[in-house]
């Protein structure tokens, strides 16, 4: 039986107050109710079986069989019936032309949501503001099937008073619409704004663009919110304080308004948000575990490992334990400078020569390849 009214708690209430002790004992409780859901699933239960694993004998969440992030890939992994299916999300394929599919149900597709904004409350307030999107609004067509870039700007965009696409896309190049943004900014430069793009996008097709052609706005009100594709920023030496004093320059505000966010399509509503301190915190309803690459056990505070995300939001495929192929250094418990408890993190890198790449990844590739 799933845990109902703690999920909901957990999900839809003030964010990052719960010490790690008693929050690792409430996610884990409700972990172990899915993991009975799911094992009633022909294709999870028998994975269950072959790895011999005992729901009954898991006492923490680091015993907790975590699903690698390529399955996604290789298998329909969905618990819950074909009729039931409301969305499916689609990383961006990879050389291998398989894209990552998550069969979402309308419960999980609710709370994904909820999730989000709770967790994006607390770093932007509740209050909507104008948006300014670094895309096209190709990028985000309605349908059954959505890409990973569409969803993260369908998430972000229940914080936006009104929407304002920048980018227009003329044989599948991304070009600035330079008239659209003066007028954007006219109208709401002296307004809290708020920007998102993906980070390879904003970077590539945006703000170099803007720097070339000497052109300066001033937005100094606005949080810039960008994730994806830092690997490919990585190999073309382009660091992140780099990355975030140059969007400062360019939109002429503070770079602490510059807000880095690590997610995946693989555990949608959840985000890992740099807080002042460049620390990425865990939400209620989520959970990190930082696993040594040869050993997988958890690392100590002070180093690296691959990043293994669960979450509580899913009831329609097996979110609740994840191992992507992304490097993580674990930082500290419940006593980071800004007040939010749990565990927070750095995002480090991507693992080298991973067949897996991010979605703003096989974008950078898809472009530059040209």
């Amino acid at each position: 039986m799933e845990h109902t009214e703690l999920i909901d708690e957990l999900v839809m209430g003030k964010q990052f107050n719960i010490k790690q002790e008693e929050k690792e004992k409430l996610v884990l409780k409700t972990i172990l109710s899915q993991l009975d859901l799911n094992r009633e699933n022909v294709n999870i239960k028998s994975m269950y079986n072959k790895l011999g694993v005992d729901i009954n004998s898991i006492k923490t969440l680091e015993q907790v069989p975590y699903i690698p992030v390529n399955m996604f890939k290789s298998f329909d992994l969905r618990v819950c019936k074909i009729e039931q299916v409301v969305r499916v999300l689609q990383s961006s394929a990879t050389t291998t032309g398989i894209p990552s599919k998550i069969y979402l149900d309308k419960q999980t597709a609710i709370r994904q949501t909820q999730g989000l904004i709770s967790t994006l409350s607390s770093f932007l307030g509740s209050k909507r503001r104008p948006m300014l999107i670094i895309d096209s609004e190709d990028s985000n067509k309605r349908g059954d099937s959505i890409t990973a870039r569409g969803a993260a700007i369908r998430g972000v965009s229940t914080f936006a008073s009104k929407l304002f696409y920048v980018m227009d896309k003329e044989k599948d190049e991304l070009k600035v619409n330079i008239d659209r943004l003066r007028e954007f900014e006219r109208k709401y430069k002296d307004e809290k704004i708020i920007v998102y793009g993906f980070t390879y996008i904003l970077w590539s097709k945006f703000l170099k663009v803007l720097k070339k052609e000497e052109i300066q706005l001033n937005m100094p009100n606005l949080k810039l919110l960008h994730s994806g594709g830092w690997k490919k920023l990585t190999s073309e030496k382009v660091e992140k304080e780099v990355f975030g004093k140059t969007a400062a320059e360019v939109f002429n505000t503070s770079a602490t308004n510059i807000i880095d966010f690590y997610g995946m399509v693989e555990q949608l509503g959840v985000v890992f948000i740099d807080c002042e301190y460049g620390h990425k915190h865990v939400p209620n309803f989520a959970e990190i575990i930082i696993r040594d690459i040869q050993t997988l056990e958890e690392v100590k505070f002070g180093e690296k490992g691959l990043i293994e995300v669960m979450s509580i939001l899913g009831s329609s495929y097996p979110s609740q334990a994840i191992l992507t192929e992304d490097i993580g250094k674990f930082i500290g418990i419940d006593d980071c400078p800004c007040g939010r408890r749990g565990k927070y993190f750095r995002f480090k890198s991507r693992v080298d020569k991973a067949e897996v790449r991010g979605c703003g990844d096989t974008f950078a590739e898809r472009e530059v390849g040209r």
